[in-house]
């Protein structure tokens, strides 16, 4: 089959929010791991592609010192263009091959391997971990991302649509993309249509609609490296953990402890579940079965490392909180007006606890920050919080209602009177087709005037200036509605600025 490689078409992606040294130290401390310092930690990243998500951690970390590594010249020289343009010099990019690097790169605080693992030859996966191994310090963590089964079962049949129909065709890496995208649409609307007019028909056909839908609006990068690779071999969760084991390193936790949370189950089925799975390792199989998991983001330390489970609420101390999801006041709730709840990945959270709702409420106000725990317990109740309310943030905290951080970013939460952006937002928002990453390492799809506005918030510019900006430079040269009628006065300019401010704030965009 053809192969389209790196340099023909980079993966381009963007920051992998979990895999911040700032989220890896914290889970680590919260399993008993004395994790390294992350300001001035050394982080490696394996297969380190254009550098969107390593540019972006060491723009945030300073004082650190970053190594990435791919075996793609064209994406090493990308890498490099943006840590020059970023004025970064705590982060350099080498073109090393996984199977040629070796203790002599040092040892790391930090190892990120995003999108390598199930994405190379079987030696070469092997060789990964085994890198892992060798070169992690201890109290170190490793951060290694998969695809998985058995949800992956139900994603392979396009994949392999989609090499079945380039097999044979010479083409362009483009043109390869595109033919795979066509034939895909054509199968799958030939399934729909037989399952639709023929009892019996094909049922499946709505798995392939489900994938076909999936990709629909993902890029050619993701399409020629996810479903046109040569390579792309998924594992049961186990098995990678056996696999880690045979290099010398041992689970810690999902990247997002969502993962690793029981579901909310009446009592005798929660029995039953817990009576099949009598370990961490087992239990979280389990759930990927019930959950049909697809991917996976996992942490490794070295064997032998203590580690606590289940955490003790006592390890919250030294770590930040930051709230996820909505804060839903008393009055606000479309479905019982009179209590306040938290709707946040994992589901509803009803908020009846006087404590925790405060603790929330506090969480809420501080937006896009982190709040340390001892600052939290004592706006909340320094006698009851540690007995009380810390063993509910951690139960809130697996279930997907909050994030950890160790020496969490300070976003601010409002602009001042010269906003400034993050400076690696600014330099991927003048790129087309990029998402752009705010201090936290998260990303979003930034809405059409923050998105313009971005490249000029660099710290020089009042908000007159940005407004009078709106209306001569970006107004008249915008596609979109939205930006168009923000300059269409100075009036309106100045109001579409202080909501576009706003949006960025809110979401950790902005710094001091």
């Amino acid at each position: 089959m053809p192969v389209i490689s790196y340099d023909a078409i980079p993966y381009e992606g963007t920051a992998v929010e979990a895999s911040h040294p700032r989220r890896l130290a914290a889970l680590g401390r919260l399993f008993g791991i004395e994790t390294p310092p992350v300001a001035s930690a050394r982080i490696l990243e394996i297969g380190s592609a254009i550098g969107e998500n390593l540019n972006a951690i060491a723009a945030s970390l300073p004082g650190a010192d970053c190594l990435g590594i791919d075996n793609a010249p064209r994406q090493v020289e990308l890498a490099r263009e943006t840590a020059a343009r970023l004025g970064l010099r705590n982060v350099r990019f080498e073109p090393i091959d996984i199977a040629e690097a070796g203790p002599a790169l040092g040892q790391f605080d930090y190892v990120i391997a995003h999108g390598v693992y199930s994405w190379v030859e079987a030696p070469v996966r092997d060789r990964l971990l085994g890198l892992c191994g060798e070169l992690l310090a201890p109290g170190g963590i490793a951060f290694v991302s998969y695809n998985c089964y058995p949800g992956w079962h139900l994603r392979q049949p396009l994949r392999e649509l989609m090499v079945f129909a380039t097999r044979n065709l010479q083409a362009p890496p483009g043109q390869l993309v595109g033919h795979a995208r066509a034939m895909a649409e054509i199968v799958v609307r030939t399934a729909l249509d037989l399952e639709a007019r023929l009892p019996g028909g094909p049922l499946y056909a709505r798995v392939l609609a489900r994938e076909l839908e999936f990709i629909a609006d993902r890029p050619d990068d993701y399409i020629a490296h996810e479903h046109l690779e040569p390579t792309n071999a998924p594992v049961y969760f186990a098995e990678f953990v056996a696999h880690a084991a045979s290099r010398g390193l041992q689970y810690v936790g999902d990247a997002w402890p969502l993962r690793m949370a029981m579901p909310d189950l009446a009592g005798d089925i929660a029995a039953e579940f817990e009576s099949l799975a009598p370990g961490q390792v087992e239990r979280e199989q389990l759930l990927d079965f019930v959950h049909g998991r697809t991917f996976r983001e996992s942490l490794l330390c070295r064997a032998g490392t203590p580690i606590q489970r289940p955490p003790a609420p006592e390890r919250l101390r030294g770590l930040a909180l930051r709230l996820l999801g909505e804060f839903i006041g008393p009055g606000e709730e479309r479905y019982d007006p009179a209590l306040p709840k938290l709707v946040h990945p994992g589901g509803i959270l009803a908020l009846r606890d006087p404590d925790l709702l405060e603790a929330v409420r506090l969480l809420d106000a501080r937006r896009p920050a982190a709040v340390p725990a001892e600052e939290l317990a004592a706006a909340v109740d320094p006698r009851r919080f540690w007995q009380r309310t810390a063993p509910k943030l951690l139960r809130l905290f697996f279930h997907g209602g909050l994030q950890l951080e160790a020496e969490p970013a300070r976003p601010v939460p409002a602009p001042g009177p010269l906003p400034r952006a993050f400076a690696m937002a600014r330099d991927q928002a003048r790129r087309d087709g990029t998402m752009p990453v705010a201090l936290t390492h998260a990303v979003y799809d930034v809405p059409p005037l923050p998105l313009a506005l971005l490249p000029w918030l660099d710290g020089t510019r009042t908000h007159d200036e940005l407004a009078r900006l709106i209306v001569e430079q970006l107004a008249p040269s915008a596609e979109d509605d939205a930006v168009r009628a923000a300059g269409v006065s100075f009036a309106t300019a100045r109001v579409a600025l202080a909501g576009a401010l706003q949006w960025l704030a809110r979401r950790g965009y902005l710094e001091a």
